[in-house]
């Protein structure tokens, strides 16, 4: 009889942690919230090879990787509704209001323009909406002591937040008239039970943590919120500038990848295990929502298949995951437009185009 009872008490302690382990991962959802989405492939011969989707207004704005021919345009301009094909802009090069590549796009500072940074040359470059010419129409240098901020984004039209490549914040904030810091947000903790693998009295601790904490970087200047997902420790870090706070929503794998550290000739280099699957790869800032792209694809299957990412989680801004669309088109980069209703993605297929996905109706109240 002892024995019995001992055992049902180890059995309930064991379905408690069951319990409790699903209930703190806020992306294990009922089947009520995961959504099929069929979408529609659409191709324009216009499109090489195309890396990023980005919205501007009533447009989408596509970029091209910087390895093609000099004589394709870098950037394509679409417009949303309906989905047609505009003209295209960039002129690769550095000369005056040129640039040899697109690494991330944003609005303008007003309704007819966006603006490109390259990380290439170290400019912003604003381009009009307005007419086809490829050439920009003004353009600045990226002060010297932002050279260090490989992703980043205007917080306003005096200043970028972004992340740099080896700082103990998570966020800084940057002048772009002097170059001055302004800020930095968040400080790097801990991770936990990985204290054999990372030595953090390293002088080059806090580049090892941005390489652990890498992800896709993205900001809705209107809102106010700058958004990071993880692509190999599945984490998405959400930063309110009004507030100056972060919220930080772990999973849907909450374990650390497998990695190490390695050394070589005054160098180190965070190494993933290649068999581990990707974690997010991209994340598009709505009025409401974050809807992040998600992969969960190993490298050895995204080259067999040319499948990375099919699956988009949903959260609202303060990070409660409410639904989950499972795609049935593969994509790299994804523009997520409430209004009309509407996922885009740039697919990855033989022949990319842009796949467009229906929103379902619960979200678009």
């Amino acid at each position: 009889m002892k024995t019995s009872a001992f055992g049902i008490f180890v059995l309930s302690i064991f379905l408690l942690a069951c319990s409790n382990s699903r209930k703190n991962n806020p992306f294990e959802l009922e089947e009520t919230k995961i959504y099929n989405l069929t979408g529609k492939k659409i191709n324009y011969p216009q499109l090489m090879t195309p890396r990023r989707l980005n919205v501007v207004g009533d447009y989408l704005i596509v970029s091209e990787r910087s390895r093609i021919s000099l004589d394709y345009p870098l950037i394509h301009v679409f417009k949303k509704n309906p989905l047609s094909y505009l003209f295209p802009k960039g002129i690769t090069g550095f000369g005056p209001l040129e640039i040899p590549d697109a690494t991330l796009v944003e609005p303008g500072f007003s309704d007819s323009t966006f603006t490109v940074y390259s990380s290439m040359s170290k400019k912003f470059t604003d381009f009009s909406l307005n007419d086809s010419s490829r050439l920009g129409i003004s353009e600045y240098k990226q002060p010297e002591g932002l050279f260090g901020m490989y992703s980043m984004f205007h917080s306003s039209d005096t200043s970028v937040i972004g992340i740099m490549a080896n700082d103990p914040n998570r966020l800084v904030e940057f002048s772009t008239t002097n170059g001055n810091r302004i800020a930095g947000y968040g400080n790097w903790e801990k991770i936990p039970d990985t204290n054999h693998l990372i030595d953090y009295s390293d002088p080059d601790i806090n580049y090892h943590m941005g390489e652990i904490n890498k992800g896709r970087f993205k900001s809705n200047r209107k809102l106010g919120l700058f958004v990071k997902a993880n692509s190999h420790r599945d984490r998405i870090e959400i930063f309110h500038h009004d507030t100056k706070t972060f919220v930080i929503v772990e999973g849907p794998r909450l374990e650390v990848p497998d990695f190490k550290i390695n050394y070589s000739k005054g160098n180190s280099a965070v190494v993933f295990d290649h068999d581990y699957p990707f974690g997010f790869g991209d994340v598009s800032i709505t009025e409401k929502y974050i809807f992040a792209l998600y992969s969960g694809f190993t490298t050895e299957y995204m080259l067999k298949t040319n499948e990375i990412a099919k699956t988009i989680y949903v959260l609202t801004h303060t990070g409660e995951v409410i639904g989950r669309f499972n795609l049935d088109i593969s994509v790299v980069d994804t523009v997520v437009d409430q209004e009309l209703g509407k996922i885009f993605g740039i697919t990855t297929d033989e022949d990319p185009g842009i796949a467009v996905f229906d929103i379902p109706e619960k979200f678009l109240n």
